[in-house]
């Protein structure tokens, strides 16, 4: 995920998103109670399935990080999708 907030005098300004995520209350490890996914141990930026997660659980995850990022910042946290296994 990245973040892009439209300034007056700056057309963007690109802001840590990993940054905003960990300072939001989400941190590494972190998943939603029931659910089988969870941000990487290891980077904020990442959603893992930790064994059977549904696409539904980790976009209800993507949700709640986002939701808590405008909450906290004001900010939009805009999806980066990485392609695995396919090529463009």
């Amino acid at each position: 995920m990245s973040c892009r907030r439209r300034c007056r005098r700056s057309p963007d300004v690109k802001v840590s998103a990993a940054w905003l995520i960990e300072h939001a209350g989400v941190g590494k490890g972190f998943r939603l109670p029931r659910s089988r996914a969870a941000l990487s141990t290891k980077h904020a930026l990442a959603l893992t399935n930790r064994g059977g997660a549904t696409a539904g659980e980790l976009a209800e995850l993507a949700r709640y990080i986002q939701q808590r990022v405008q909450s906290e910042f004001g900010l939009l946290l805009q999806p980066e999708p990485v392609l695995v296994g396919v090529e463009l």
